[in-house]
């Protein structure tokens, strides 16, 4: 069985990297190199964000306006960091997309046998 912490690290996670990647080079107008940098990785790995060769799973992350909210405000608070391990970014944003359910429909699509757990919702911890 599939932990919800395997789905969110497999699935959630390249899907948040490549949407911050888009908003930091498409919106704010960052240079490839210079969003590896702030986000901790490299230029190559950027390039696949944006082609959607990584992160695949963005949809129901967008579809959310809630959690596209906290996905804009992350970009911006990334960009003002010293350090991109400084921060709670990421386990704010796995909390958030948890709280909104997101999380529980990934995981179900996974393993169509949790219909009806509610596990991720109630674990406030990671």
């Amino acid at each position: 069985m599939k932990p919800f912490c395997e789905i969110m690290v497999c699935d959630v996670f390249p899907a948040v990297r490549a949407i911050i990647a888009k908003e930091l080079t498409e919106t704010l107008n960052y240079t490839q190199s210079d969003a590896a940098r702030l986000m901790g990785m490299t230029q190559p790995a950027i390039s696949q964000y944006k082609k959607e060769f990584r992160g695949t799973k963005v949809k129901i992350l967008t579809e959310n306006e809630t959690v596209n909210i906290a996905l804009r405000d992350a970009t911006r608070k990334l960009t003002t960091l010293k350090s991109p391990f400084e921060s709670q970014i990421m386990c704010d944003l796995c909390k958030l997309i948890r709280q909104e359910g997101l999380l529980c429909k990934l995981h179900i699509r996974a393993v169509p046998a949790l219909s009806g757990c509610d596990i991720c919702l109630k674990n406030d911890k990671c």
